[in-house]
């Protein structure tokens, strides 16, 4: 008996805090399909999300426990959601891209709790860093690549026009049903381009 080959695919995600959107892209490169999307989230509340918002409020040392304690958490809970997710899609994971500008250096704890600027820049890490490290649980390397460039840089990989690309992503988001807002097309072009550049 002959095992049919996995289809490539890709996974493409857009990380907003306590949550990722999720989308799954797979077959060939020029005319892939969404093979799944999903809305993986690991913090319910806002004290439980504002990770660093909450910190502010606690002495120095319980603020470092409960970020940690917090990051910690919230990756495990990532990768449990990220894998059974995956694993009902019957495909052959081959890359991972975040829809996310270049890792920011943060200054010490002590430091970001004092601007509230810093806070929120914060806690974008954090999430980011969750759902990186979720996806490299599943043995995927997952890259940043801006929102704002991924149109434009899956477009000169496919040597097509944005405004070609842009049809062909509503084609694939029409086809992929609801929900289909801003974030499932970022994840869905993260995901495209992993696939295109594995």
């Amino acid at each position: 008996m002959v095992v049919a080959a996995k289809r490539r695919a890709a996974l493409g995600l857009s990380v907003r805090t306590g949550r990722a959107i999720v989308v799954v892209v797979g077959g060939s490169n020029d005319e892939p399909q969404i093979l799944g999307k999903t809305l993986v989230q690991v913090a319910w509340t806002f004290e439980e999300g504002a990770v660093f918002h909450t910190a502010q409020t606690l002495p120095l040392e319980r603020a470092r426990t409960f970020v940690r304690d917090s990051e910690k958490r919230f990756t495990k809970s990532a990768g449990v959601e990220l894998e059974a997710f995956t694993r009902k899609l019957d495909a052959k994971l081959v890359g991972a891209m975040l829809a996310a500008p270049p890792e920011k250096q943060l200054p010490p704890l002590e430091t970001i709790l004092r601007a509230h600027p810093v806070i929120h820049a914060a806690e974008g890490e954090l999430y980011r860093r969750v759902f990186g490290e979720a996806a490299a649980a599943l043995g995927l390397r997952p890259l940043r690549v801006p929102p704002n460039t991924l149109g434009a840089r899956l477009a000169a990989a496919l040597r097509v026009t944005p405004a070609k690309l842009a049809t062909r992503l509503a084609i694939l988001g029409k086809a992929s049903g609801k929900p289909w807002a801003a974030h499932q097309k970022l994840a869905a072009l993260a995901a495209w381009l992993a696939l295109v550049e594995a």
